[in-house]
């Protein structure tokens, strides 16, 4: 039974709150609960509404003052046994009538650490080991929290036998940083049991269970639960089996809300993967029965147990996640205490691939009868450029159809800039050119790669279970545009200035080498943009040799310079070829004379 009661400048009034029942609240209403001393409440103000746990009070349209629920003014909110709100000059409190103040019932209140806990013995060890030891199963096999609760309640029953009543309560308990977002006033995210921040004043999760032969009521407190859970320490009560007797509800066990039970404890379970959760034991003392020091010491065994089994499954569950998206080298070096904090968007600089599967217009007509076929040749070839990333321990942010996008720099800092992204495209590039490695499944497919290295924001959006990693930033655009570049050059890879100068100071030749291709401006773009190819080393049969480089990055700084008469002469010495193709279509525009504003850069008209 719950009451309400408001104090004000007129005499105090209370209203027995009626589980499901809405009620009308107002200084004069045509049918509810009358405040009319105070003229600071509209006629008809606010609607009450009562489930047996909280009252959720709701301002009407009309209403002029609003409900003010710590400090914090609001036309809806909710409220729990203990809590308080005030409507103009009227505070109202909501008393459960069967949970009051524990030093005005006759409890005895006594808390444990955990170091005090050890000076007890287990009361029966072979049997509560033995038990103990089928947690892991447990755990494995529950299909939700829920069922893990209803199995974890029943094993606190078996383990503890002198228990009449146990239940296993979970509340949503916002994490200290959403707690600090709510106090600096920037959302409504929790409400306050005693001083424990709670996302609502019900559990999000309850399960209980009784002996055959308890015939009483059984309810967990609520404040002894969020006392243990807020001094992070088990609580025990107790209180005399004569007040129990008496039968009369307001001298009884009112902290304990149960009939005919004398002593009950709350052990919360620490641990960010247990947050909010807490076993609650309660039962009847029987003749020649000791204290509570062995069973607490169990439950406290049993929460720290149960603590660590779901923090490794937390974590394995979150490596199964991140491998989703990074390296194993990075998801390693994210799985540590401050692995979220590690998550959070920065701004970096940051190295991109954009990578571009060609042919699937001919595989899609190849395979038009089987499409399932069809899936499985793009599996595989994403599959190719998501293990080039993630072993040259880049992040995947995206895929785009039959396309990738990847990144390094975040959230781990880049130590040679653009050179683990390169790597990654030479790898891919390499992978396609060996069908015959992949089943055939690739036979037909080609790549075109984009790599572009500058300043971007890059971390998780959204929330750990439904987590997306994103890079943002016009070097993402401009990884984009080089791959695009690529057929109008008909070369695999290209890549920026700052890219290729990172190849040059930090890759080794017989890793990968550049070649200075030309100074563009993208279409729609007023920066000019040196681009290169990126190649592999000189010793791969039918790539270009370390002179036809040479000769040809001649070529375009004649180019560049405006000296197009030197650059064609220089662009015959060399075999046909798409850069060199580029350079002459370009300069056949004007005439092969440069342009009276001529900078160096060709505008190209179509990406």
């Amino acid at each position: 039974m719950a009451e309400l009661i408001a104090s004000g400048s007129g005499p105090n009034d209370r209203l027995q709150l009626q589980p499901g029942s809405t009620l009308r609240l107002g200084r004069k209403p045509a049918d509810g609960w009358a405040i009319s001393w105070d003229k600071q409440i509209s006629r008809e103000h606010a609607d009450l509404t009562w489930d047996g746990m909280v009252l959720k009070v709701t301002c009407l349209p009309n209403a002029s003052n609003p409900i003010v629920h710590h400090d914090t003014p609001l036309r809806e909110t909710t409220v729990g046994p203990g809590g308080t709100f005030q409507i103009g000059l009227t505070t109202f409190s909501v008393i459960d009538a069967e949970i009051t103040d524990p030093n005005d019932s006759g409890v005895e209140e006594t808390s444990f650490d955990r170091n005090e806990l050890r000076n007890f013995e287990f009361r029966d060890a072979g049997m509560q080991m033995e038990l103990l030891a089928t947690l892991p199963q447990i755990i494995d096999e529950s299909r939700s929290d829920e069922d893990f609760g209803a199995q974890l309640v029943d094993l606190l029953m078996k383990s503890i036998p002198r228990a009449d009543a146990a239940a296993v309560v979970q509340y949503d308990i916002p994490e200290p940083q959403q707690q600090e977002n709510n106090d600096s006033g920037s959302g409504t995210i929790a409400t306050y049991v005693g001083s424990m921040a709670v996302a609502t004043e019900k559990p999000v999760m309850m399960r209980v269970a009784t002996r055959d032969e308890y015939s009483g009521r059984f309810r967990p407190s609520r404040r002894l639960i969020m006392s243990a859970l807020d001094r992070k320490e088990s609580i025990v009560h107790l209180w005399g089996q004569a007040d129990v007797d008496e039968g009369d509800d307001d001298d009884g066990p009112q902290f304990t809300v149960s009939d005919d039970l004398d002593w009950a404890f709350a052990t919360p379970i620490l641990g960010d993967a247990c947050r909010g959760w807490c076993l609650y034991v309660s039962g009847i003392t029987g003749e020649g029965e000791d204290d509570l020091g062995s069973d607490l010491r169990f439950a406290e065994l049993m929460a720290q147990f149960i603590a660590s089994i779901r923090q490794v499954r937390t974590l394995q569950d979150q490596q199964t996640q991140l491998s989703s998206f990074f390296s194993p080298k990075i998801v390693e070096s994210l799985t540590g205490e401050d692995a979220h904090m590690a998550l959070i968007p920065s701004e970096r600089d940051i190295s991109v691939l954009f990578c571009d599967v060609r042919g699937f217009s001919r595989k899609s007509e190849q395979y038009s009868d089987d499409l399932h076929m069809l899936l499985t040749c793009v599996k595989e070839a994403l599959g190719i450029m998501t293990n080039g990333i993630l072993e040259a321990d880049g992040t995947i942010a995206d895929f785009q159809g039959d396309a990738a996008l990847g990144f390094w720099g975040w959230p781990v800092t880049l130590e040679n800039g653009a050179v683990p992204a390169c790597i990654a495209a030479l790898k891919v590039l390499n992978s396609f050119k060996h069908p015959e490695n992949h089943g055939g499944l690739i036979d037909g497919f080609s790549v075109g790669i984009g790599v572009a290295h500058g300043n971007a924001i890059a971390g998780q959006i959204g929330t750990a279970k439904q987590a997306k990693i994103g890079v943002f930033g016009p070097v993402v655009n401009q990884g984009s545009r080089l791959e695009g570049m690529t057929k109008q050059f008909g070369v695999p890879i290209c890549i920026d200035e700052q890219s290729a100068n990172f190849v040059r100071k930090f890759m080794p030749a017989n890793e990968g080498r550049v070649r200075r291709l030309a100074r563009v401006r993208p279409k729609g773009m007023d920066t000019a943009l040196e681009v290169s190819e990126l190649l592999p080393p000189a010793d791969t049969p039918g790539v270009t040799s370390d002179e036809a480089i040479q000769v040809h990055e001649e070529a375009v700084e004649a180019v560049i310079k405006g000296n197009w008469s030197e650059a064609l002469n220089i662009l015959n010495q060399l075999p046909d070829a798409g850069p060199k193709d580029f350079l002459i279509e370009h300069m056949k525009d004007t005439n092969n004379e440069p342009p009276s504003d001529w900078d160096g850069a060709f505008s190209l008209t179509k990406k």
